[in-house]
């Protein structure tokens, strides 16, 4: 008889800097996943150098799953940035689990994961891979304020992007992260075993694409890499980010520049295939981009034509994620009570850290325990806050509603459809 798989226990690392708006709900749909789980989990929020109320509605924040621990350091100058900001979000969640199989993921404070965010990157893991790669979907109400040629522009580039990875996946199919599959690789939707974790050596800190130089060094460490189709993430569409080479500049970038000008790291489909071989004069722009959809459409049909396929096409049905959409923005309700937040540029003492435990029922009270101070050459001046007790609106009202929407979204039959990066427009 074999004996049964030990619960995982999860720590879900959250870099945030002045993220007031998008952080209720990010807090909630990760609650939400943390029920849907029903092990074990904690949320570990840095709070990186902000000015605005990030730190005060951390205080006031009570879940109702998930544990919720956070801190807010001022980074150095030198250190500012999104890759030393995810490493101590990092570094601080490790330091809750134990066994080396446990999950450490990570996802952006602008991002709502979906339910099953948790169960299905922890069933991925069980079959037996060690770091998964989760898709990240943009929220059709954000498209919607962007104008519809900004959303034509994200279509295309969806379509495009969701043809090359059918191609590389018949060209050059592996077992273990077998068609169907995507290749996006962002900070929106991490998950690691603790154990791979530490074999990298921990998150890499470059202060621009440090999601894709954790998948880099994982692959040089022999990590089995996963890029399911069903751990999802929904993340907004906007301009005006937090770090600086990120996702909001690229869409900035994408919806403002001129239809012949050439676009980032998109090039034509013979060397989009090889990258290795592509260079500046492959780059494709807005205007060539119909094209090269239009022959990766061919290669696609002539690849299907000719001899069976070593992959076969799939029609993802609607998942309803419009709702989803809507529920995961709606504002969190949260006393107007403004309370000073420690860990603002210019603080003596810029480290608050605190522990809130999960509970069932609102209203409760804290007790908060710090654990580890981050590390000295990259946070200024720290310090460390004796227990506390502090009482707050809980935001278990929040998630309620949050998870009755939910339902009320998986009985319906109707739907939208998902669009993302990597994913084509399906109407």
């Amino acid at each position: 008889m074999t004996a049964p798989r030990s619960v995982r226990h999860v720590a879900v690392a959250l870099p945030a800097r002045d993220e007031e708006e998008e952080l209720p709900a990010c807090l909630a749909a990760l609650d939400v996943a943390a029920g849907r789980y029903g092990g074990p989990v904690s949320i570990v929020v840095l709070a990186n150098n902000c000015t605005d109320d990030t730190v005060a509605l951390l205080e006031r924040t009570r879940l109702r799953h998930a544990r919720l621990m956070w801190r807010a350091v001022s980074l150095l100058p030198e250190a500012r940035h999104a890759g030393w900001a995810r490493r101590l979000a990092f570094d601080a969640a490790t330091a809750l689990l134990a066994r080396p199989e446990d999950l450490l993921a990570s996802t952006d404070a602008d991002t709502a994961v979906a339910p099953d965010w948790i169960v299905r990157t922890v069933a991925h893991l069980d079959a037996g891979v060690e770091a998964v790669a989760g898709r990240a979907l943009t929220r059709r109400v954000d498209r919607a304020q962007l104008g519809p040629s900004a959303a034509r522009r994200l279509n295309l580039l969806g379509r495009y992007y969701t043809a090359l990875d059918w191609l590389r996946a018949d060209m050059a199919p592996a077992v273990a992260d077998a068609w169907p599959r995507h290749y996006y690789e962002g900070g929106a939707s991490i998950g690691l075993t603790l154990d791979l974790y530490r074999r990298i050596g921990g998150a890499p800190t470059p202060p621009v694409a440090e999601d894709r130089a954790l998948f880099a060094a994982v692959r040089a460490a022999g990590g089995r890499v996963r890029h399911p189709l069903d751990v999802r993430v929904f993340t907004s569409s906007r301009l005006q980010g937090r770090a600086p080479g990120g996702m909001a500049d690229a869409f900035a970038r994408w919806i403002a520049q001129a239809d012949d000008t050439p676009l980032h790291e998109t090039y034509a489909v013979s060397v989009a295939l090889d990258p290795a071989r592509a260079g500046e004069g492959d780059r494709l722009s807005f205007g060539t981009l119909p094209a090269a959809i239009a022959t990766a459409g061919a290669m696609i049909r002539a690849r299907r034509s000719a001899a069976a396929p070593q992959v076969e096409p799939i029609l993802l049905p609607p998942l309803r994620s419009d709702d989803f959409d809507r529920v995961a923005e709606q504002p969190g309700e949260f006393p107007d009570r403004r309370v000073a937040g420690l860990g603002i540029v210019g603080f003596p003492q810029p480290v608050d850290e605190h522990e809130v435990a999960a509970r069932r029922h609102c209203p409760a009270q804290i007790v908060g325990h710090a654990g580890q101070v981050v590390a000295v050459p990259i946070v200024d001046d720290l310090g460390q806050q004796d227990q506390v007790e502090r009482s707050g609106r809980c935001l278990g009202g929040q998630v309620a509603a949050f998870e009755h929407d939910l339902r009320q979204v998986g009985a319906a039959h109707g739907g939208g459809s998902e669009r993302g990066l990597g994913n084509v427009d399906r109407q």
